[in-house]
């Protein structure tokens, strides 16, 4: 949806503000062109925004949720795309059934959706990439109890913060078991 165009005199102000950052364009055209895409992104960011609205507005109406189309959006906790079935949006945000059933069921705390920075949990799978470690050593260790992971069923397993205080040094030392002994320097 298209709010606005940029006006002449906007243009001006756009032209200023680029000449005194150093801002260099080819033509009239291609400045004329940079700035209306600034204003389209601005105009995406506002219809997002009122589109996020509505949904907690509607939440004032049903507070435990409601079921919605994905339309391609992600999962807010095991981040796989919903396309053509429905998921679930709640004070939480956006989730797909799978995940929302883990969080009904109490297997999955709900807080944890949204968490995109991962501050209070590791997957599996992010967690073996980052450590160099193969899946099915950090699934061992998870076995072992070494590492205490939920599982959404028929999703990844969570390795929440909370559980596992000690998670680095339980990866360190399965790097270094790995590695085996290391020769010593000479001195």
């Amino acid at each position: 949806m298209k709010y606005h165009n940029i006006s002449d005199k906007s243009l001006a102000e756009f032209k200023k503000i680029s000449d005194e950052k150093g801002i260099k364009y080819e033509s009239d055209l291609e400045m004329k062109e940079s700035a209306q895409n600034l204003v389209s992104f601005v105009d995406l960011l506002i219809e997002m925004d009122m589109a996020q609205r509505a949904l907690k507005k509607r939440l004032e109406t049903e507070p435990k949720g409601f079921s919605m189309e994905g339309e391609g959006r992600n999962c807010s906790l095991c981040g796989q795309m919903v396309y053509g079935t429905a998921g679930w949006y709640d004070k939480w945000g956006f989730k797909c059934m799978n995940c929302q059933d883990a969080v009904n069921k109490k297997k999955i705390p709900g807080s944890l959706c949204g968490d995109y920075d991962h501050k209070k949990y590791v997957t599996d799978s992010t967690l073996s990439w980052k450590s160099g470690l193969h899946i099915q050593t950090i699934r061992k260790l998870t076995r072992q109890g070494k590492i205490k992971a939920r599982r959404i069923p028929r999703g990844p397993f969570l390795i929440l913060r909370k559980d596992n205080p000690k998670l680095i040094s339980v990866v360190e030392e399965e790097i270094a078991r790995k590695l085996g002994p290391q020769p010593q320097a000479q001195g």
